[in-house]
């Protein structure tokens, strides 16, 4: 019988046993062999190595310790500039409270400081002493009323004094508001104190003429104080209506300078000016700078100097105080700044003996670590290779397993078979087939998740740009204002604006920026309130409204990242006398409705938009409104509007539309009447066509105010009255300038209504009237209203007569009224509770 011969699985698994075998115990010998070649050179370096990293170490650490005190002295020289700019502007903020007390003497009270001659005063409150001088001449009731204002200060003086030795506010006139710093129980404020009661005047101190001689704060050089100490003050002159009124400051000790450590101590350190003066020091006494550190420090070097002191090795350094002319300087001992070198060489030798004993201990523990691994690495060899057979089978199983989880909608499973053969291609296959299914999910969920963050974005835009449109003013009698915006899309760059400045001004702002979306919402709410900022600003300072443009264009354009432009209208209203004042930069001109009449505002070509270039001036223009003016703003999203056909709205839609409403509507309807028709014309008959701009309005309503200059008489409803009242409106023509063909016309118009009523409208019965004239613009027009308690009568509800007919056709009547109307520019008719109110304007040229 012939011996069973070993099949396939069984030769595989022996061949791989021995291959293994023998590569195993290769490998094992070669790292057994190296690691011992490894312990007997490292033995025979130790030593050496050991000194030579030690040696390093030191002097690395060296090294970075010079570099770590420039690094320091740099530090402390950025704080001390960082201080020293802080007392500046302590002394500039000082300065100008003090400066905007005297120059509004209306909204301060009068305060009243302890005086020092009074009694001595403790520390820790603001009081006032009076130079001798200023005794002997007497204290006049301007100065007192001086005192009492500056006296407000003390306030801000105790502040201050929290962080300085003394504040003090010197006046040219010999008196000084000062405050001691100190609160310890049973101290004397120091101008109170006998020495210096009588005789201190800070006018004679150099701080006192080095103030006088600047307009900004600038520091003194060290000196004795009348306290005996020394500091360094900072000083600057303050203002009255007239100029320089005197000089205030801080005293400054080191601990304004420099800084402390944690347990409240400052240490060794100095300031010195360019001309070597030590300004500040907390170092020894004994201590002095060398020549050449004090040199190279009023150069504005950086750096480090060894030198000794009182016997002892230590390490200056230096560095420039940066926005001034000192240096600072600090020392520290040579223990000090060699200690971590030290400590680290120190560290690197123990280390290294550390490291030694660990590593003799990694070596045996290896051998061991080898020998145990050898034993557990030829059982999992063992384990494997009677495995190995049933290898030959997964491909299949993977493939099947791997159809399960596509079709369970698991994309991200990959089948993984390397067997060089048609089932590796056919599982590359199904790999290929399950990434694209993933990528066009991921696609989908991803275009998703954007369109829903981008209208997220685009409803917070909206609601952002919502929010910063004005709220609307409260009712005023004066005028009445509506406005709205249409965005084209979600977010819009069209805005408008408009507040009361004070109870006198009203401002109104239409703009629009050229582009659409977040980015030009963004752009205009920036603009808008810049815009806003340059008009207070104006108002403020009492500047004109084309100055606050010129700034606005400036701001605009520093802040134009995107190089977007605004075209903007911006007036301002003056509700008592009804003058308006406006600049138009580059917008659409406004229409005014006055009446029957339309018209535009003028407008100057020179005024360019805003945000394209700097420094433009821009011109403003200013008209006289009329009771019942209507001022329509608008922006180009209504002229260029287009329908269908691509056929626009014009300007000439614009005036139709307007013409047809009239000034007789209220803001709100004139606005709603303009969209309505705006909309209308782009829909068209049906069409689904889209605005392409953003639509924005402003009504304002100018109805006058009941104080317009305007003077009455009051007469009996009488024929015989007639005179007075043609001698009040003549005299107050001739007063006004007004030209004698014009006032012969208006003593016919006036005549003419005085006589109807005073013959139709009581009905014989004992009555008044009342005549009240307003003269205003330039050249002069006036204002007539007729004012009687009769019966409802609108003479302009009547035809005017046909003056072409012969006179046995013309009918009899309605001949005065006509010829009222030709003679006056403007007559409307109002019946207010039981009066009739008939009123007439006229240009008296």
């Amino acid at each position: 019988m012939k011996a069973m011969k070993l099949d396939i699985k069984k030769r595989l698994l022996m061949l791989m046993l021995l291959g293994s075998l023998l590569s195993f115990l290769f490998l094992g010998s070669s790292l057994l062999y190296g690691l011992y070649g490894v312990w007997d050179s490292f033995n025979d370096k130790k030593e050496e190595i050991t000194v030579a990293v030690a040696d390093y170490t030191r002097d690395f650490a060296k090294d970075q310790a010079q570099e770590s005190m420039e690094r320091a002295v740099e530090l402390k020289s950025e704080t001390v500039s960082f201080q020293v700019n802080a007392i500046k502007e302590d002394v500039k903020y000082l300065s100008d409270e003090v400066s905007v007390i005297l120059h509004s003497p209306q909204s301060y009270e009068l305060m009243k400081l302890p005086n020092a001659a009074d009694e001595k005063l403790p520390g820790g409150i603001p009081y006032v002493h009076y130079s001798s001088q200023l005794k002997s001449q007497g204290i006049s009731p301007e100065l007192e009323k001086e005192i009492g204002l500056v006296s407000n200060i003390g306030e801000q003086m105790r502040s201050l004094g929290r962080y300085y030795v003394n504040v003090f506010v010197a006046s040219q006139n010999g008196y000084t508001v000062y405050y001691d710093t100190s609160e310890e129980k049973g101290y004397v404020a120091i101008l109170s104190r006998d020495e210096w009661r009588d005789t201190y005047d800070a006018r004679k101190r150099d701080w006192y003429s080095l103030g006088m001689s600047v307009n900004e704060p600038v520091f003194t050089d060290v000196y004795t104080s009348i306290t005996g100490i020394k500091i360094v003050s900072c000083v600057m002159p303050y203002y009255d209506q007239n100029g320089v009124a005197g000089v205030l400051g801080v005293d400054c000790s080191p601990k304004n300078l420099f800084v402390q450590g944690e347990d409240g101590t400052i240490n060794n350190g100095f300031i010195i000016n360019d001309k070597g003066v030590i300004l500040l020091s907390t170092m020894p006494k004994t201590f002095a700078p060398t020549s050449k550190v004090s040199k190279r420090m009023r150069q504005r070097f950086t750096g480090y100097e060894k030198m000794y002191v009182d016997g002892e090795e230590y390490f200056l350094s230096y560095a420039p105080i940066n926005d001034t002319k000192w240096s600072i300087g600090t020392l520290l001992s040579k223990e000090e700044v060699m200690k971590d070198a030290v400590s680290a060489q120190r560290s690197m030798v123990e280390q290294m003996n550390s490291f030694y004993t660990s590593f003799v201990r990694i070596i045996l523990l290896m051998g061991g670590l080898t020998i145990i691994i050898s034993l557990v690495v030829f059982s999992f060899i063992l384990f494997c290779s009677a495995k190995m057979a049933v290898r030959f089978s997964r491909p299949v199983y993977a493939l099947m397993e791997g159809a399960d989880e596509i079709a369970k909608g698991n994309f991200q499973h990959k089948i993984q078979v390397q067997t060089g053969d048609e089932l590796e291609q056919l599982a590359e296959s199904f790999n290929t087939m399950t990434d694209a299914l993933s990528h066009y999910t991921s696609e989908i969920a991803h275009r998703a998740k954007e369109k829903s963050r981008i209208e997220a974005e685009l409803s917070a835009a909206t609601h952002i740009q919502t929010s910063l449109l004005p709220t609307p003013l409260p009712p005023q009698k004066e005028f009445s204002l509506a406005a709205a915006m249409y965005p084209a899309t979600k977010v819009g760059g069209d805005f408008y604006d408009y507040y009361l400045i004070d109870e006198s001004y009203l401002a109104v702002t239409i703009g629009d920026v050229s582009d659409k979306g977040v980015a030009a919402a963004l752009f205009m709410a920036g603009a808008k309130t810049v815009i806003k900022n340059g008009i207070l600003r104006a108002v403020k300072k009492g500047l004109p409204l084309a100055d606050a443009l010129f700034y606005a264009n400036n701001q605009i354009i520093a802040a134009n990242k995107e190089y977007y432009f605004v075209s903007a209208f911006t007036g301002i209203l003056n509700i008592k006398t009804g003058e308006f004042t406006y600049v138009n930069c580059g917008h659409n001109p406004p229409v005014l409705l006055d009446g029957n009449k339309m018209s535009y505002l003028p407008s100057f070509k020179t005024n360019a938009v805003l945000g394209v270039m700097e420094d433009l001036n821009y011109t403003q223009n200013t008209i006289q409104l009329k009771s019942n003016s209507v001022i329509f703003l608008y922006t180009d999203g209504i002229t260029f509007a287009r329908n269908g056909s691509l056929e626009m709205f014009t300007k000439k839609r614009m005036e139709e539309k307007l013409s047809e409403m009239g000034n007789r509507k209220a803001p709100e309807e004139l606005i709603k009447g303009m969209k309505d028709s705006v909309i209308s014309f782009i829909k068209g008959s049906g069409e689904n066509v889209e605005q392409s701009d953003d639509i924005t309005m402003l009504v304002l309503n100018y109805t006058g105010c009941d104080d317009m200059e305007a003077e009455e008489i009051i007469v009996p409803a009488k024929v015989e009255e007639l005179s007075k009242i043609i001698s009040f409106i003549s005299n107050m023509s001739v007063t006004s300038g007004c030209s004698q063909r014009s006032i012969n016309q208006l003593m016919l118009v006036v005549e003419e209504i005085f006589v109807n009523i005073a013959e139709y409208a009581y009905k014989d019965k004992d009555a008044l009237a009342v005549i009240k004239a307003r003269m205003y613009g330039n050249p002069p027009e006036i204002e007539l209203k007729f004012i009687d308690e009769g019966i409802p009568y609108n003479p302009l509800e009547r035809d005017d007569p046909d003056i072409e007919a012969s006179l046995d056709d013309r009918k009899i009547g309605g001949l005065g009224i006509y010829l009222v109307k030709k003679k006056v520019d403007d007559i409307t008719y109002q019946r207010q509770g039981n009066k009739n109110i008939l009123t007439i304007r006229k240009k008296m040229i």
